[in-house]
């Protein structure tokens, strides 16, 4: 049972702070991640430990609806992962916050990246054409190769020239020489 306790974070909002029954404190960000996709019994205290409410139990994903959203995201949907397994259904308006459970408000998310949207700074949200994206802590939109957009400024781009040129390094540096002889595999062996 996850016992919430009301308290203040640094974040200037009122959040929810908890332990695991019989286990550690967590942080608010760790008991809305854990809560994401869980069933549970919320149990509200106040500062001496008195019971001020027995919550409803959370919202889970039922099979049914667990199926067709593997069949839609087949893996992790975090841009540029591929993983398969270890999978979690998130929920894109978390469900402590209104969001509801249904396909639209769902999304895959592999263990490693759904921590990182809880507790990493990372988010997890719908665009006005209502596709899926994601931004990094600092707000930029994570492109769907798994890149965030880079911008170089001058100074940067100077350098990096400055560099290359005292190298040599020019458009036909990585050009093959080969000329579609055969390998030499005696010599290349050697070499291993």
């Amino acid at each position: 049972m996850l016992h919430l306790h009301p308290h203040v974070t640094a974040v200037t909002s009122e959040r929810e702070s908890g332990h695991i029954e019989d286990g550690p404190h967590v942080t608010a960000v760790t008991s809305e991640r854990i809560c994401c996709d869980t069933s549970i019994s919320t149990l509200v205290e106040d500062e001496i430990g008195e019971p001020l409410s027995i919550g409803r139990k959370s919202r889970v994903i039922p099979p049914a609806m667990r199926r067709a959203l593997k069949a839609r995201d087949k893996n992790c949907r975090f841009p540029g992962c591929t993983h398969r397994y270890r999978i979690d259904g998130h929920h894109i308006k978390h469900w402590a916050n209104g969001g509801e459970t249904s396909l639209d408000n769902l999304v895959q998310l592999c263990r490693f990246h759904h921590t990182l949207v809880h507790e990493g700074g990372f988010a997890c949200e719908k665009d006005k054409d209502g596709n899926v994206v994601f931004r990094n802590p600092l707000g930029h939109r994570i492109d769907a190769s798994g890149q965030g957009s880079r911008s170089f400024n001058d100074e940067v781009v100077a350098n990096a020239r400055e560099i290359l040129e005292d190298r040599h390094i020019h458009s036909q540096t990585c050009v093959t020489k080969w000329r579609g002889e055969k390998m030499d595999c005696d010599l290349a062996v050697g070499h291993l």
